[in-house]
């Protein structure tokens, strides 16, 4: 099977009908579990090379943000700008932990005044 010729039903006919079954079954009962057992079935197929489709193999998924392109240049300019960005990640969450600290804080001075209005008003009710 090769890009030019690649039809989805010869993939297809590489999955025996019990997977087929078990991933119906899955999406219907938890779609993580159905969509889990496809993947692995892919993953599976793609390294017994029943599946050489090459935009698969162009398509280098890297979640975590590294591998090399081979251009150094390139790389260096990436490191540099995840280096960057992971400072400014850094930042944002101490401006959410001070936000969050000014909040409590708010939200502690609203309940002190609260309570001593309430105090004020019980007083005046009880003539003292």
């Amino acid at each position: 099977m090769n890009a030019s010729t690649f039809n989805p039903s010869d993939l297809l006919r590489r999955f025996k009908t019990w997977e087929i079954v078990a991933v119906v079954a899955g999406l219907v009962v938890w779609w993580p579990l159905g969509a889990a057992f496809l993947v692995w079935k892919l993953w599976k197929l793609k390294e017994e090379g029943a599946w050489d489709w090459p935009a698969f193999d162009r398509a280098r998924f890297d979640f975590a943000g590294g591998g090399a392109t081979g251009n150094a240049a390139f790389d260096a300019y990436k490191r540099e700008q995840l280096a960057r960005l992971e400072e400014e990640r850094r930042k944002l969450e101490e401006e959410q932990r001070e936000f969050a600290r000014f909040l409590d804080e708010l939200k502690r001075t609203r309940d002190r005044e609260t309570f001593d209005r309430f105090m004020a008003e019980r007083r005046k009710a009880n003539g003292a």
